[in-house]
């Protein structure tokens, strides 16, 4: 394929991160259409691309000649465009977290397999050019226990300070940070959470989570905390500590310091990961590439969504153990 015909459902804040990185691949993909709700949008981003605007999906999906589809929408707003996509044999790209129900997940994930159709999410952390380095040192050391946070203010949008809608932070901000431990060190058996309201102040129609703390427990047999609140100066870090005094430390944007008695290492990310993870599905879907060059295909991803919906639930039955199920 020399030249991949794209869609946009979603031309929002996040769409507008996509957005700069197709401008610097002319040469392999074309924004061709755009759907959005909000007619402003659509248009400002109609004239941008010089691509066709719609305000329904199943309208611009019935037109358009189509070879990948990005959906761009808040979690709480997939209705079904996944579905009508597969079924017309379009490849996605779907920007985190994929919907804040795991049947929903499960279905389009039998939709795609059903029909061998390239996939992605947009957990673009996993591209930093470092993290190479990082899971090199992990597979070499023994770690016994990680320590991980992550605090950020509240996003200003309406649907983020909601729970229906956004899931919270853990589940629509730091599913980045939890998708980097499953990356490193594979699956979690168990979870227990428990969370902390009425800190954040102010904030019209704001329900979700001020704070939470999580006890991970890997399948490996390793052991982790993670904190995270709405509040505060950033991403934070992850905190890996081995018995014979060696730790790395490593940043959710790509930067580590590996140290022991005798050494100190230190990497800082060099790429922009955003857009080599967007790159990446353009190049698999033109045939440039394998598909299993795709780090985090919607397969994957689902793994990560039963995770972050898991310590959801452990925080709504108050600190009781559960298993994350996909």
């Amino acid at each position: 394929m020399d030249k991949v015909r794209v869609g946009f459902i979603g031309c929002g804040g996040i769409a507008q991160y996509h957005f700069s990185h197709f401008e610097k691949m002319p040469d392999k993909a074309q924004i061709v259409a755009c759907c959005d709700l909000l007619e402003e949008r659509r248009t400002k981003t109609a004239e941008r691309f010089a691509c066709t605007p719609y305000s329904d999906y199943r309208e611009m999906l019935n037109k358009e000649q189509l070879d990948a589809l990005f959906i761009c929408v808040h979690p709480g707003a997939h209705d079904g465009m996944e579905f009508l996509a597969i079924e017309k044999g379009i490849p996605l790209f779907v920007q985190k977290p994929m919907t804040l129900d795991m049947k929903y997940a499960r279905k389009v994930l039998r939709g795609l397999k059903s029909k061998n159709l390239i996939s992605a999410v947009g957990l673009q952390c996993r591209y930093t050019d470092t993290l190479p380095f990082v899971k090199n040192w992990v597979e070499h050391h023994e770690v016994a226990v990680i320590s991980c946070y992550r605090f950020g203010r509240v996003p200003m949008v309406w649907w983020w300070r909601q729970m229906a809608e956004s899931g919270g932070q853990v589940v629509e901000q730091t599913i980045h940070n939890y998708d980097i431990c499953r990356y490193l060190f594979g699956e979690v058996k168990q979870v227990q959470s428990a969370r902390r309201r009425g800190i954040v102040k102010g904030i019209e129609n704001y329900d979700v989570d001020d704070a939470s703390s999580t006890i991970l427990t890997f399948k490996s047999g390793l052991i982790g905390t993670f904190s995270t609140g709405c509040f505060g100066p950033g991403p934070g870090d992850f905190n890996f500590y081995c018995p014979d005094n060696t730790k790395l430390v490593y940043s959710l944007g790509g930067n580590y310091t590996a140290s022991s008695p005798n050494m100190t290492i230190e990497g800082k990310c060099a790429n922009d990961y955003g857009q080599e993870c967007d790159e990446t599905f353009i190049d698999a879907v033109r045939g440039a590439i394998p598909a299993d060059e795709i780090l985090s295909p919607y397969s994957d991803a689902c793994k990560t969504l039963a995770l972050t919906l898991a310590i959801n639930e452990s925080m709504d039955l108050n600190g009781q153990p559960v298993k994350p199920e996909m």
